[in-house]
């Protein structure tokens, strides 16, 4: 059997609802290691928010975060192939005259693991900005001077209705963005046409794998284009109907072990 490079989201994916990995997960991906395989992570965290997991596997590869922003390797500092694709400061700067008068919840910046964040109150994940040191609190436009990798904007519903339409009218050729959900309703935006794909291409060609070799793992609209991208892309058990719809097949679900299951069944690990 030729060997696999084993692509894995972490939310919804590799990450049970509690976010922790099962034991039978982390052990099937160690025997799929042993057997020659590599397995790496894509995802939509910044690294300060992954490295955790990318540890706990006890991982040697790069990684892709930031949904195909920023691709890496947390092991090697002079990692040749490494890039970061930002957003230019002046796009930035339109849109937040456009959402000047939205009264949104909030806005946040990143610079790779650095943040900035209008005001700190509840309207943010706690994980954004708690206990790190590369945080700075205030407005936006005047402390952010360089290209960020990404842009959240927190709102209601009908805030964000308006910063999409916005956004797919005037900025689709520059700006590329995802939603959030559930707690902390936001749009997620980076660089146009950048998505997990874009990073996956970079590490199968960084670790010498044919596309065809690829098996991704992804439960989420942020993982479509990887899903589609890869050789063979799985869909998770829980994930959503778009997803299950393109990838070339489904396993069960995050919380049921759907990447050790599949693995063990395909590549008798």
């Amino acid at each position: 059997m030729d060997k696999k490079l084993i692509v894995l989201d972490l939310d919804g994916t590799t990450l049970r609802d509690d976010q922790t990995i099962s034991q039978t997960t982390k052990q099937t991906l160690q025997r799929a290691r042993n057997a020659g395989h590599e397995v790496m992570i894509a995802t939509g965290r910044p690294y300060r928010l992954s490295n955790l997991f990318y540890d706990e596997l006890t991982l040697t590869t790069p990684i892709v975060n930031f949904n195909g922003a920023v691709y890496h390797h947390p092991k090697m500092p002079d990692f040749a192939d490494r890039y970061h694709h930002s957003i230019d400061l002046n796009i930035v700067h339109e849109l937040l005259d456009f959402t000047s008068h939205l009264p949104l919840r909030n806005i946040a910046a990143e610079v790779e693991d650095f943040v900035f964040i209008r005001e700190e109150n509840e309207s943010v994940p706690a994980s954004m900005h708690l206990g790190l040191e590369n945080v700075k609190i205030g407005d936006i436009r005047q402390n952010v001077n360089i290209d960020p990798t990404s842009v959240l904007l927190f709102g209601q519903d009908e805030q964000l209705v308006l910063i999409r339409k916005y956004l797919d009218k005037q900025l689709s050729s520059k700006l590329s963005y995802t939603t959030w959900g559930a707690a902390w309703p936001a749009i997620e935006i980076i660089k146009h046409g950048i998505n997990k794909a874009v990073g996956v291409k970079a590490a199968a060609k960084s670790l010498g794998f044919d596309r065809k070799d690829i098996i991704a793992f992804g439960d989420e609209l942020n993982d479509l284009e990887m899903l589609e991208f890869a050789g063979t892309g799985v869909a998770m058990g829980n994930g959503n109907e778009q997803v299950k719809n393109i990838a070339n097949t489904t396993t069960l679900s995050n919380e049921d072990d759907g990447i050790a299951i599949y693995l063990q069944e395909n590549l008798g690990v």
